[in-house]
């Protein structure tokens, strides 16, 4: 009698494990089909192409190109895709293959920019790696735009990878800072580790002489020497925004101004 109670109780206890088993399968198979379904930039039938601008230093000399991500659209314009994050970096590889064959065999910069989930993502190393072996003699540099919560990363990883990284050669870029003081909240974590902070010209532009800006340009200017980083202004559109980088002595730019993005595999562009 003891012993089938005894069975009873086992078969009650793999049933249960079985349910169990069964119920955490289920629920992992739902949220990896709602991953892939949102995954939207990872479908192939969409048209996605990098473009390419230039970078030049105050002699107007060229030290190097930003890849930019572009989704065709019906109309025949190419313009920057949304959802960047769910773009994953397998893509991105296989985008930047055809990009790379058409830059040309020069020692300058090809910055390239990727999202929080694609640096803390386990392909990261490899990415790295991949890239810095296909653009010889070109260097890499791997640019991350700020913007959401701070409270919500996963700083530590994120920091160990863009670490890794250096340790192979890539430089870091923080790209659009602005002139808030919750810009410079949103980046000091990163600065142990950044190469390179981008202002774009948007930011700092005052539509009203009054208006008050927490940051302005000099500010920046005087962090990065401080900290011995490098300090990239873009957005520049026109002759006031260059004097401006002159006046306070920023050496790399790009912009409008020395030139659009453009297809590196269109045989008209520039190269």
């Amino acid at each position: 009698m003891e012993t089938l109670r005894q069975l009873e109780s086992l078969l009650l206890e793999i049933s249960l494990a079985t349910m169990l088993i069964f119920l955490i399968t289920i629920v992992i198979y739902y949220y990896r089909s709602r991953k892939r379904s949102n995954n939207y930039l990872a479908k192939k039938q969409l048209d996605l192409r990098y473009f390419i601008q230039k970078q030049v230093n105050y002699r107007g000399e060229l030290t190097g190109y930003e890849c930019l991500l572009r989704q065709h659209q019906e109309d025949g314009s190419w313009k920057l895709p949304t959802e960047l994050k769910t773009l994953p970096l397998q893509r991105v590889i296989f985008l930047l293959e055809e990009t790379f064959k058409s830059l040309p065999e020069k020692s300058i910069t090809l910055s390239i920019n990727l999202e929080y989930e694609q640096v803390i993502s386990d392909e990261f190393d490899y990415f790295v790696r991949w890239a810095i072996s296909n653009i010889e003699p070109m260097k890499l540099n791997v640019e991350y735009t700020t913007g959401r919560n701070s409270e919500n990363l996963h700083k530590r990883k994120f920091r160990r990878h863009i670490q890794n990284g250096r340790h192979y050669g890539m430089h870091f870029s923080v790209d659009n800072v602005g002139s808030k003081l919750t810009n410079l909240s949103d980046i000091e974590w990163m600065l142990p580790v950044t190469d390179t902070l981008k202002c774009s010209m948007r930011s700092f532009r005052k539509t009203d002489p009054n208006e008050w800006l927490d940051l302005n340009l000099q500010f920046w200017n005087h962090l990065t020497q401080e900290r011995h980083i490098n300090l990239v202004l873009t957005g520049i559109e026109n002759a006031e925004d260059e004097a401006l980088a002159q006046q306070l002595k920023i050496e790399i730019r790009q912009g409008y101004l020395f030139g659009h993005p453009i297809d590196p595999r269109d045989e008209r562009s520039e190269k």
